[in-house]
C-alpha cells in the first residue's frame, strides 16, 4: 500500500468498521478551516464550457483574458502560452491529431454526456501516463499516481470500459488494458468540479478519494481554487467545529436528493448503502405527496414547517443551529421528503423571484430556506447561496414598493437574509471564479448599510 503523508494536514487515517479506512481529525478543527489542499491529477471541461474556459487552468474568458484555440484540433482553448505548453507536453500531443476523428466515432457518440466528459478525462490521464514513460502501473508509484492506483476499483470494474482518444508514442492505438485499469478506479472516484456551485468540469483528486468517506449529513465539503497557469486545486473545508478523533466526511452526492435516489446511486456507483442519520429518518418517516399547490392545506403545512425549522412563521432573523432537526422531525412533515416537493418549491421560487410577484417569491423562498436548513447539514453552502438570493429578492421588492413602511420592513428582511448568507458563505470561503457570491454580499451589504 502506498504511504500517505498527512503530516501537513490536520487529519490521520484510522481503521473503519465497514469501509477501508476513515479520516479523522488529528486535532480540533474549527468551522471554515481548510483541512486539505490537493491539485488535480487530471481534469476535463464539460462540453458547454469549452471555449469559455482555459482547458488547463480553467480561467474564464473575459475582457482581460482572451482565450486562443489550438490550431491543430480547434477544440482546446488556452489563456496563454504557458498553459498550452504544459498541457501539450502532458497529454495534448497524444490527443490533438486524433480529436476530430474520435468525437464523430460511433463509440464516442453512443456515450451519455457525462461519460463523454469522462472519456476525455481518461484520455488526459492516459496521455499523462504515456508521456511519463510508464506502461505498467502499481500502487508503488510515487506521488498522486501511486495514490490513485491504491484506490479500490469500482463495484462494476469487471464491466467498465470507455473509449479513449490517446495512444502511446509512435502509435494511434491506445493500450486498452491500461485504460480500463485506470477507468476502473476513477469511474467512481472522480469529482464534479464547480465554481460557486455551478458544475463546469470533472476531475481526479486521488488523495481526497483515498481519505474521505461519504455521509449525507457531512461535517465537511469540497471546493475548488482556480489559479492562473496552474491545475485547479481541491480544498476540503469544515462546515462546523470538528472534535479531535471525529471522522471527517464529505457528500458524494447532493444530500437533498430523495433517500431512495441516494441509496440507489451509492449502491450502483460505490457498492455500499448509507446508514447516516439522514438516511435513517426514512425508517421512521415514509414520504407522502405534499398537499396540492395553491391549497389552504399547503399554506398551513408550510407555515408549520417554517415555524418548526426557523422558529417563526413570518420573518426570520437567524437560522437555528440544531444538528438533529431532521432526525427529530414530526411525522406530519413527511411530505418534505417526497421526491416532488423540493423541485416544485425551487421552480416556483426561481420563477417568481425573477418575474414576480415578489410577495409569493419571498413566502416560497422562506419555505425553501426552511427546507434547505432541514435536509442539509449546518452551514451547507447551498443554504448560504439561497439566503443571498432571498436577500436580493427582498431588496428588489423593497425598492419597487410604494408604501414606505412596507419597504422598510422588506429592507430589514433583506438584511436578515444577507447576514445568514454572510455567515454561511464565509465559512465556505473564497472559491471558484473571481467575484461571485462573496463579492455580491459585499456590494449588497454596502447598499443595506451593513458593516
Amino acid at each position: 500500500m502506498v504511504n500517505l503523508d498527512l503530516s501537513q494536514t490536520s487529519l490521520r487515517l484510522e481503521r473503519h468498521s465497514s469501509a477501508r479506512n476513515k479520516a479523522v481529525a488529528s486535532a480540533p478543527i474549527s468551522a471554515g478551516e481548510v483541512m486539505l489542499t490537493v491539485p488535480a491529477l487530471s481534469t476535463a471541461l464539460l462540453q458547454s464550457e469549452k471555449g469559455r474556459r482555459c482547458d488547463h487552468c480553467h480561467r474564464l474568458a473575459s475582457d482581460d483574458i482572451r482565450l486562443r484555440k489550438c490550431t491543430g484540433c480547434a477544440a482546446y482553448w488556452y489563456c496563454g502560452t504557458k498553459c498550452q505548453s504544459v498541457q501539450w507536453k502532458a497529454h495534448h500531443k497524444r490527443i490533438c491529431k486524433q480529436y476530430p476523428r474520435f468525437t464523430v466515432s460511433e463509440d464516442y457518440q453512443a456515450l451519455l454526456s457525462h461519460d463523454q466528459v469522462d472519456a476525455f478525462l481518461l484520455s488526459h490521464l492516459l496521455g499523462d501516463v504515456f508521456s511519463s514513460g510508464r506502461y505498467a502501473l502499481t500502487s508503488s508509484e510515487d506521488g498522486p499516481l501511486g495514490i490513485f492506483m491504491d484506490l479500490m476499483k469500482g463495484p462494476l470494474a469487471h464491466a467498465t470500459s470507455i473509449p479513449v482518444c490517446a495512444g502511446p508514442p509512435g502509435t494511434d492505438t491506445p493500450q486498452v488494458g491500461i485504460a480500463d485499469d485506470l477507468y476502473s478506479r476513477f469511474g467512481n472516484n472522480n469529482f464534479v468540479v464547480h465554481s460557486h456551485l455551478n458544475s463546469y468540469a470533472h476531475g481526479i483528486f486521488p488523495l481526497a478519494s483515498r481519505l474521505f468517506n461519504h455521509s449525507c449529513a457531512p461535517n465537511a465539503v469540497t471546493k475548488y481554487i482556480i489559479t492562473p497557469s496552474e491545475p485547479v486545486r481541491m480544498q476540503c473545508a469544515a462546515l462546523r467545529d470538528i472534535a479531535e478523533g471525529e471522522e471527517v466526511t464529505i457528500p458524494y452526492l447532493d444530500p437533498a436528493l430523495p433517500v431512495e435516489t441516494r441509496q440507489q446511486a451509492l449502491q450502483m456507483n460505490y457498492g455500499f448503502s448509507c446508514s447516516c442519520a439522514s438516511c435513517c429518518v426514512n425508517e421512521r418517516i415514509h414520504p407522502v405527496p405534499p398537499p396540492s399547490r395553491g391549497s389552504a392545506e399547503l399554506d398551513d403545512f408550510e407555515r408549520a414547517l417554517r415555524r418548526y425549522v426557523l422558529g417563526d412563521a413570518g420573518r426570520v432573523v437567524r437560522l437555528r443551529e440544531d444538528t438533529d432537526l431532521l432526525q427529530k422531525m414530526p411525522v406530519e412533515f413527511a411530505a418534505v421528503l417526497h421526491e416532488s416537493y423540493l423541485p416544485q418549491l425551487s421552480e416556483t421560487f426561481s420563477r417568481t423571484s425573477h418575474e414576480g410577484p415578489y410577495g409569493e417569491a419571498l413566502s416560497t423562498g422562506l419555505t425553501l430556506l426552511a427546507l434547505y436548513s432541514l435536509v442539509y447539514p449546518v452551514n451547507y453552502p447551498q443554504i448560504g447561496m439561497h439566503a443571498l438570493e432571498l436577500a436580493k429578492t427582498a431588496w428588489n421588492a423593497a425598492v419597487t414598493h410604494t408604501e414606505p413602511e412596507a419597504a422598510s420592513a422588506l429592507k430589514s428582511d433583506a438584511r436578515s437574509f444577507l447576514l445568514i448568507a454572510t455567515h454561511v458563505l464565509n465559512i465556505y470561503g473564497e472559491e471558484g471564479d473571481e467575484g461571485g457570491p462573496l463579492a455580491e454580499i459585499r456590494v449588497l451589504g454596502e447598499i443595506l448599510g451593513l458593516p
